[in-house]
């Protein structure tokens, strides 16, 4: 009995991280995409920094220190909620005047500590970490969801008979639905042609987010009208899902070559 009482609380933690960001398959299989995306420059000042560790392997450290009292501060880091129903050059402008601790605000940061000479070696590598793992967050649309259900968490659902919350089935269910190990995902999915990573890598941030704001107000949208997902909420939005992750992974490259230019 006592294993038991030990093994329960366990649990609830792992569920619970699971809530909180995209899961460790996706933020891998996005960092293995930006990984093969790095100019030679880049990935030369990458490895000075993270050492024998790789990109995928870091890709989830600021979840796994978010927990801990000395890294509390980065909780709000990892989204951002705005009023629902802006375009985009409302959302651009509302999302710059919001100056408090959130996704956006905090890349822009990191970005900053890891380009300034002053910046020890310690302050670099957890700015490049963190880099890493937001641009992978934003491109989660429930990370740029709604405040009043924190981000669909409070939004309950069914997928294929299990109860769940929309924003854990994007973090993880659909992701590991496969059953895809990172490598075999980051394979299976980096096929973009020349002209989309271009494209995608051309793109601002702000329009990055603004994509991940318009696709959880049709995911919402959908909830609403039907929360009991069958068979076939995977077939018809897994190309939803697959092309966040392959922007996440293409524009993180994208965002590191242009640090290291």
């Amino acid at each position: 009995m006592m294993i038991k009482k030990n093994i329960f609380p366990f649990a609830l933690l792992i569920a619970s991280m699971s809530l909180v960001s995209w899961g460790v398959v996706a933020h891998r299989s996005i960092a293995k995409i930006a990984e093969n995306h790095l100019t030679p420059k880049t990935k030369i000042a990458v490895t000075a920094l993270l050492g024998t560790e790789t990109i995928p392997l870091v890709s989830t450290y600021a979840d796994e220190v978010r927990s801990a009292k000395e890294f509390s501060y980065t909780a709000p880091w990892h989204y951002i909620n705005l009023k629902q129903g802006l375009n985009y050059q409302e959302y651009v402008v509302a999302l710059k005047a919001d100056t408090g601790a959130n996704v956006y605000n905090a890349l822009l940061k990191m970005e900053k500590q890891l380009k300034d000479a002053k910046s020890s070696r310690e302050e670099k590598v957890f700015a490049l970490k963190f880099i890493i793992h937001l641009i992978g967050d934003l491109h989660q649309p429930f990370h740029v969801g709604r405040g009043e259900d924190k981000g669909g968490n409070d939004i309950k659902v069914k997928f294929r008979g299990r109860e769940t919350n929309i924003h854990a089935l994007w973090d993880s269910g659909l992701v590991e639905y496969n059953g895809f190990s990172f490598t075999e995902m980051a394979t299976a999915f980096d096929n973009v042609s020349e002209e989309k990573i271009k494209q995608w890598q051309n793109d601002d941030v702000t329009v990055w987010l603004f994509e991940s704001y318009q696709i959880a107000t049709l995911l919402y949208a959908e909830a609403a009208e039907n929360s009991d997902f069958d068979y076939t909420y995977y077939p018809n939005h897994s190309e939803i899902y697959k092309e966040r992750m392959q922007k996440a992974g293409i524009r993180l490259a994208g965002y590191l070559n242009k640090i290291y230019k």
